[in-house]
């Protein structure tokens, strides 16, 4: 009996698509998920990119990244879509994802076309023609509708989602004409948001004063884009006329000459060592690297700078709760010290593996145990058993069924041997004589995620 894959679905429909020809998320889905029940997978997560194209920057399709997230973690072994032209239309973009999965061993199946795989030369010969096809649909298609776009601009049509019209604006039918006009309900908080600024000349005050002013949920980052939006003098792109304005252009010159003086300058003498690998505890946000300069010798006034990771959602957005700040130092201080014990652990769960595998074989009964996988996929199917209870169970199962009909396989495990070789060393004494640039580029090579507690405490993290 076969072990049951853990699949993902993913499906996607732009609105052309829905609109025209009905291909609907709802049908994708349905039809993916008949056939992982025919197939013996079972679906742990179904990702979902409506109104997306295939076309669209690969950063934008957030539900690619996160099925990634699922990737990374190894919680899935296989990834479901309808056509190749749902997965990816864009040579580069399908071979940056291709590589994160080939690095876990995951792979995918077009099911409406299996002549297109990556398992056999003629899959390959086929997944590359259709990808090389639709790349340049997606090239001639941009190009038709960058010209239809200027054209729709310069008569102030709207040609963009309603996602991206800011603060203080909404949509509206004009003579025939989707437009961009002031928003009643938000016009006169706009309008207060720019005279406040002006006045005060400081992001975090403003958003501040609008929260406790309206009660409203707003941003800094809501606030950076009406600041830098020129929608806000009128202007979109080559037409200045595009939208009402809410200010003069003197005005609008005036906000940007502030934002400059405030604005720090880039120190390039900067390296943070754990930049993107902590997380927040509470929002799941990575946490952002800020400096502070104190005093260590009042006599000499001699100073020392010191790095923290904060949640910005909370210091800046106040719509998060984690306001401590981790010291880089203490995370340093942290993984030096166990990051020896916590190889040590995953060398020896490896090695108990491998011991497992040599083992004498046993004179177990073939059949009774395919029987028991069968009852195990029964179970876990519909839910009775968790997905702990079992993966234990079925590879218990899977280890006696080898040692009848299997070879022994070794575990693969990435940079292991790498990684022991560095610290079976005088690793103390290398890593005290790197670079702070060297030692960032140790940490994010070898730490896939670090953990902190509500009190902004490391206690956990995770090797690559």
């Amino acid at each position: 009996m076969d072990k049951i894959l853990r699949c993902a679905i993913y499906i996607r429909v732009s609105t052309f698509e829905q609109e025209i020809h009905g291909k609907s998320l709802e049908a994708q889905e349905s039809f993916l998920r008949n056939y992982a029940a025919e197939h013996n997978m079972k679906v742990v997560s179904v990702f979902a990119d409506k109104g997306q194209t295939a076309r669209k920057e690969l950063r934008k399709r957030k539900e690619i990244f996160r099925l990634l997230n699922l990737v990374e973690a190894d919680e899935i072994d296989i990834i479901l879509f309808w056509r190749m032209d749902r997965w990816f239309r864009n040579v580069s973009d399908f071979y940056k994802v291709q590589d994160i999965l080939d690095a876990h061993s995951v792979r995918w199946i077009s099911t409406s076309e299996p002549n297109i795989n990556m398992e056999t030369r003629e899959g390959r010969l086929n997944l590359n023609l259709v990808l090389t096809i639709g790349q340049n649909e997606v090239d001639t298609t941009s190009e038709r509708i960058k010209f239809v776009n200027e054209s729709s601009i310069r008569q102030g049509k709207l040609i963009f989602g309603y996602k991206n019209i800011g603060f203080g604006y909404r949509t509206e039918v004009v003579d025939g004409v989707k437009r961009m006009v002031f928003d009643e309900e938000t016009h006169d908080i706009a309008c207060d948001i720019f005279r406040y600024y002006m006045e005060h000349k400081l992001k975090r005050q403003t958003v501040l004063y609008v929260q406790k002013t309206y009660h409203i949920d707003f941003s800094y980052s809501m606030l950076r884009t009406m600041l830098n939006s020129p929608f806000y003098k009128g202007w979109y792109r080559d037409n200045h006329h595009y939208c009402p304005a809410y200010l003069t252009e003197e005005e609008w010159n005036m906000i940007q000459d502030i934002q400059k003086r405030n604005s720090r300058t880039p120190r390039s003498d900067r390296v943070y060592l754990f930049s993107g690998l902590i997380r927040c505890p509470n929002c799941n946000q990575r946490l952002v690297a800020t400096c502070n300069m104190s005093i260590i010798n009042r006599k000499t006034g001699e100073k020392r700078r010191y790095t923290y990771y904060r949640c910005n959602r909370a210091s800046i957005d106040n719509m998060c709760t984690f306001h401590k700040r981790v010291s880089e130092n203490l995370v340093e201080e942290f993984l030096i010290k166990n990051i020896i014990q916590k190889y040590n652990d995953f060398r020896i769960i490896c090695e108990e593996s491998e011991e497992r595998k040599k083992a004498p074989a046993k004179p177990y009964d073939a059949e009774k145990l395919k029987r028991e996988q069968e009852r195990l996929n029964y179970l876990f199917q519909k839910d009775r058993i968790s997905m702990e209870q079992y993966e234990k169970s079925y590879a218990e199962i899977e280890e006696k069924l080898s040692s009848i009909t299997a070879p022994i396989v070794s575990i693969p495990v990435k940079k292991l041997n790498e990684l022991g070789d560095i610290l079976s060393s005088d690793f103390l004494d290398i890593y005290d004589s790197l670079s702070q640039p060297e030692k960032r580029v140790f940490w994010q090579d070898v730490i896939r995620s670090i953990s902190v507690d509500d009190m902004g405490h490391v206690i956990d993290f995770d090797l690559l």
